[in-house]
């Protein structure tokens, strides 16, 4: 089918089956992801990525699920966020059953897992990946590959004053790994405030998530394996993570190492503020808290940005007019 092109309404009648994980915890991707779809008039079938509640106890496998709603639904488009749970020989069944339905794959963890992507887009008709140094090997492996940013979902990323608990200096929001460590280890004098899963202070979830990243000063972004053999691109990569998106949505200024894909979205210095070293990263940090002026005009420079374009509709826009045509 040829995919209709626009914003509200331009996907009526196209019905897709988005396979995520639907939860309302952390960034909540999958569900911003059914609503942003729903938004441009698309039907959607939710189908559960993860093996969790009555799925497990009846034993109720994804491949399986998938089978009974190709055959059930009918539908113009299977859309998975991140695929893990599904082999490439399992994607090729469930097309043969349904040789009329396209398959997309959105892959949020390249270069981290760089190998299992290779493995799993070409079995698709159309792949999405958010690192543009990952592209050409993903079509040197056979995959129809696309870069494709992450967004932001403005209904829930937004402003959300809470003082007194949730006022901070500097906050960073993210799980803990050996890079982020030695990062935030070597900053013993910058006051920030921690969370995510693996630290002290543990994850926050749901408007707690929000509140903690629009009630502070800066918000700090140190992307995984940030520093590590010197930023190698196989580890590393070059794109932006959610975050990016995140805190520009919330109105807050943002420090962030310089991964090669933020500047596609960003303006550096006007819209947001950009490290290659953790020395860096602290004089940054101790100009930006000592200037509130500057502060205030990046983060309404970036939120202007993020609404305008960056959102998870807009990117759902680009990507099915790329997997329908």
């Amino acid at each position: 089918m040829t995919a209709p092109r626009g914003r509200s309404g331009a996907f009526a009648g196209v019905k897709i089956v988005l396979v995520a994980a639907f939860n309302r915890k952390y960034h909540r991707s999958g569900l911003s992801l059914a609503d942003a779809l729903h938004s441009m008039g698309a039907e959607v079938v939710r189908c559960e990525e993860r093996n969790t509640g009555l799925l497990s106890v009846f034993r109720s496998p994804l491949s399986s699920r998938l089978k009974r709603l190709l055959r059930r639904e009918r539908p113009d488009l299977v859309l998975v966020f991140k695929g893990a749970r599904l082999d490439a020989d399992m994607v090729a069944g469930l097309k043969r059953q349904a040789p009329n339905v396209r398959w997309a794959l959105w892959y949020p963890d390249d270069p981290h897992s760089l190998s299992l992507s290779l493995r799993l887009g070409p079995a698709y008709d159309a792949f999405f990946t958010h690192d543009s140094w990952s592209l050409p090997q993903h079509r040197a492996a056979g995959s129809k590959a696309h870069y494709l940013a992450f967004g932001c979902d403005p209904m829930y990323h937004r402003p959300l004053p809470a003082p007194g608990r949730w006022s901070s200096e500097i906050v960073f929001v993210g799980s803990r790994d050996a890079a982020r460590e030695r990062a935030l280890t070597a900053l013993p004098d910058l006051p920030i405030r921690i969370h995510g899963p693996g630290w002290l202070a543990g994850p926050v979830y749901g408007d707690d998530f929000v509140r903690a990243l629009s009630n502070a000063k800066l918000g700090l972004n140190i992307h995984q394996h940030f520093g590590e053999n010197g930023g190698a691109p196989d580890r590393y990569g070059h794109g932006a993570n959610m975050r990016v998106f995140e805190l520009a949505a919330v109105g807050t200024p943002q420090l962030v190492d310089a991964k090669g894909d933020i500047a596609r979205h960003f303006e550096p210095e006007r819209e947001i503020a950009l490290y290659k070293t953790v020395e860096e990263l602290r004089e940054r940090a101790r100009a930006l808290l000592a200037d509130d002026a500057r502060r205030k005009a990046m983060a309404e420079a970036a939120r202007t940005r993020v609404l305008r374009e960056h959102t998870w509709a807009q990117r759902l826009e680009e990507l099915l007019t790329i997997a329908l045509r």
